[in-house]
């Protein structure tokens, strides 16, 4: 009978872990536990694969075994519970539900046409799936609105004032300076054809069209998602991180009414004032260049403008503003209940909110542009 004490190193030797040679059998003795194999896990097991190589194993005298002991003895067996092998009954659970523990296989390298397919396939699924909820909570705002108008006192007045205060004021200065550039690239590339052709004044037109009707509310929307509906799904998902949203529930208060449906409303009626305010500052933008580039007085512009610019175009734009203020206050409570309890799925969810927001409110424009292409461009 032989026996090996590979990781003595403190104690009586009876209570490290060893094995002994009797007879035909590997017996393993003493306690297998974490504090026992500190430092020496790679030498007892090898050991233990060299020992046991052809023998059946006898772990009954093991006097206490812990979920590292039986790690290191399950990589010693190769990832397989011997047939032959004594265990005690606790031995025996631990080893089988080792067993049952599916190893994770590599993850498949996509290749060929069939590979692309399917994650074409797998990503549709996750858009329809995406599209499905959003449908889900745009229902569950059109209840909990109605809900609240029913009772007047239980409106969230407070929550929408306080989003108003904060996506308003704080994005005039970056949509002033936006605003103004876009102004003057408009009126700057144009300028140059325009005195080509000696078609100076139609610089209004141009101008005007361009700004009220498309960059105008698409700019400010294309701010405010990356600004507060990005703020918007961190904020509930950092919520739905530290269990407030739970705790809502617990009190039986929706996180819909007074998350979400505040942030709706609020953007409904400061995003339309925004896309007036970038309006104002584009063609102030077009003005000055206009005056300097094209010789057309400030006076003559302004005057000109509304004969030139249908009222349409201006208050399609501020229909716009506030369908795409619901849009984006509607996606990002979307993706802000969709964060699960960890941090990884908070900024997950806060860039596929961005661009989800940026690709519908692209999308809709473009929708828009060709229903009304040949309203509101006539010259009076």
């Amino acid at each position: 009978m032989t026996s090996q004490h590979p990781a003595s190193s403190t104690g009586e030797p009876q209570e490290d872990p060893h094995w002994e040679i009797e007879g035909e059998f590997l017996a393993l003795r003493g306690r297998w536990t974490l504090r026992r194999l500190t430092g020496a896990i790679d030498t007892v097991r090898e050991g233990l694969r060299q020992a046991g190589r052809d023998r059946p194993w006898d772990l009954r005298g093991i006097e206490r075994l812990d979920s590292v002991g039986a790690l290191v003895i399950w990589h010693a067996w190769g990832g397989a519970l011997p047939k032959d092998a004594r265990l005690g009954a606790e031995q025996q659970a631990i080893f089988q539900r080792f067993a049952t523990l599916e190893t994770p296989s590599p993850p498949r390298q996509p290749w060929g046409l069939w590979a692309r397919l399917e994650a074409l396939g797998a990503h549709i699924l996750g858009v329809g799936g995406d599209l499905w909820g959003l449908l889900l909570l745009l229902g569950a705002l059109l209840t909990e609105f109605w809900r609240a108008l029913r009772h007047p006192r239980h409106f969230p007045w407070r929550e929408i004032s306080a989003t108003i205060v904060r996506t308003g004021p704080d994005s005039l200065p970056i949509l002033s300076l936006i605003g103004f550039l876009i102004g003057i690239v408009i009126s700057f590339q144009s300028a140059p054809t325009l005195a080509s052709y000696g078609a100076n004044i139609y610089i209004v037109s141009i101008a005007g069209l361009s700004i009220l009707r498309e960059f105008g509310p698409l700019i400010t929307a294309v701010i405010l998602a990356g600004r507060t509906g990005s703020a918007f799904t961190a904020q509930i998902g950092a919520m739905r991180v530290t269990e407030e949203l739970d705790a809502l529930r617990t009190f039986g208060i929706s996180p819909v009414q007074r998350l979400i449906l505040p942030k709706v409303i609020a953007l409904a009626i400061t995003l339309p004032l925004l896309v007036v305010w970038t309006d104002a500052v584009a063609i102030l933008g077009a003005v000055i260049v206009a005056k300097l580039d094209l010789g057309i007085s400030v006076g003559f512009f302004l005057r000109e403008m509304p004969v030139m610019v249908p009222n349409f175009n201006f208050w399609l734009g501020i229909c716009k503003g506030v369908l795409f203020g619901i849009l984006i206050a509607w996606v990002s409570g979307y993706h802000g209940l969709k964060v699960q309890p960890n941090t990884d799925s908070l900024s997950r969810e806060t860039t596929d909110s961005v661009v989800l927001t940026l690709t519908l409110v692209i999308v809709i424009d473009a929708v828009l542009a060709m229903i009304f292409a040949n309203t509101g461009i006539s010259v009076g």
